[in-house]
């Protein structure tokens, strides 16, 4: 037997050697995995900094883009309240993680959609047809926490927004309470044609017998509302002075509040009591009004057009619960054809949404009687309707009007 040393190894000696050279490799594999895992959170919390910013931004141009849009009317004072607003209505919306401005060099005016833009004092010269508006945030820079080597020390940008007016409604909501019967202004064509813009008018007061009414041109009739119940005198105050919840749509019957009341100066005198609140004049009595819930309009002068209301040419302002609200003198009304109609309850088709001007506070006389004898009075103006902004909406087959409302487009 030989007894000499053998000079071979284990067999698994060979495949441990190597793997003692690579003690150590697991950290440092680790240390790097643990950089670049570092870097790319880093890198994500930039960039959803980034976009918090960004739809901050956004929301602030979409925001101030509606607001200016809600106050075009054709004129220049609409410009002007449209620029005041859209800088304005970012300071009290809630951007607390940016500070968002837009300067009044980036609200702009344009006559089309896509049409060119330019700024409000070029717009004041000829603001008839401006009906859109594009609101741009000035720039907002967001400091990078981790990943400045990436995307730089801080990344800048700002938002824009396009707002203007829809497509006519013709659902319209929150209208005042009382239809007006006018005659159509063209008996040769098809449909209801208005009365010329900037007509002057004395709208009366008449009431039904109960399932008969018979309005004359320019005659008004108090609408069944489900507000009002029994003699309804503190509700109608209150919705004259307010909004209702009703909604109308054109060519189909709206209801008459044609049953008298037991006291006869009932209806007109709170429809009058309710709208002068818009001159910022607050009956005692029924309804409670005060000018919290039901601001006095921003303009309380009394006999002017309303090109001088809307251009700010003659101003009484309503100290000194001011500074009030825009176009509180404005009604927004169903107009229904004169004639004589029965039913239960008596109704008529709208057959447009007009929208009147108050050039004064109604007056009423007292003893004021059911009959259309002139005893309750409301001067106004007709307004091309295209002007005023309404609430609504479109309903298929109702027709169109020219009410519009604030659209973001873009």
């Amino acid at each position: 037997m030989n007894n000499a040393p053998s000079n071979t190894m284990p067999l698994n000696y060979e495949r441990i050697k190597p793997r003692r050279n690579e003690r150590g490799s697991v950290m440092i594999m680790t240390a790097i995995l643990m950089a670049g895992i570092i870097l790319a959170v880093g890198l994500c919390i930039d960039v959803a900094r980034i976009y918090m910013v960004r739809t901050e931004l956004q929301n602030a141009a979409d925001a101030a883009a509606l607001s200016a849009a809600r106050e075009l009317d054709s004129g220049a004072g609409g410009i002007q309240d449209a620029v005041t607003r859209a800088t304005t209505i970012v300071n009290s919306y809630g951007f607390n993680d940016v500070a968002v401005n837009v300067p009044a060099a980036n609200v702009q005016f344009a006559i089309n959609l896509n049409g060119n833009y330019v700024s409000a004092d070029v717009a004041d010269d000829n603001p008839t047809n401006y009906r859109f508006v594009r609101v741009t945030t000035q720039a907002a820079a967001t400091s990078m926490l981790f990943s400045a080597r990436v995307l730089g020390a801080n990344h800048t940008e700002s938002r824009a927004a396009i707002a203007g007016m829809s497509v006519g409604i013709n659902t319209i909501c929150n209208f005042f309470p009382f239809a007006v019967a006018l005659d159509d202004a063209d008996l040769t064509d098809v449909g209801f044609t208005p009365p010329a813009a900037n007509t002057t008018m004395t709208l009366n007061f008449v009431q039904g017998t109960g399932n008969t009414m018979t309005l004359n041109n320019r005659d008004y009739v108090t609408l069944e509302v489900p507000e009002i119940s029994g003699n309804g005198a503190g509700e109608t105050i209150r919705l004259s002075a307010g909004v209702t919840s009703i909604c109308a749509t054109l060519n189909a019957n709206i209801a008459f509040h044609a049953t008298p009341s037991a006291n006869q100066n009932n209806g007109p005198r709170q429809l009058a009591d309710g709208v002068n609140t818009r001159f910022n004049v607050y009956a005692n009595g029924p309804g409670q009004l005060n000018p919290t819930q039901f601001p006095p309009d921003s303009n309380i002068a009394e006999n002017i057009n309303y090109d001088q209301y809307k251009n700010r040419t003659a101003v009484t302002p309503p100290s000194p619960n001011g500074p009030g609200q825009d176009q509180r003198r404005i009604l927004i009304v169903p107009i229904v054809a004169p004639g004589t109609y029965t039913g239960a309850p008596v109704s008529a088709p709208t057959l447009k949404f007009g929208a009147f001007f108050l050039k004064r506070k109604p007056t009423v006389d007292n003893p004021c009687s059911n009959a259309a004898d002139g005893c309750a009075r409301f001067e106004v103006e007709w307004i091309e309707e295209a002007l005023v902004v309404g609430s609504g909406s479109y309903t298929p087959g109702g027709g169109t009007s020219s009410l519009t409302l604030p659209v973001l487009f873009k």
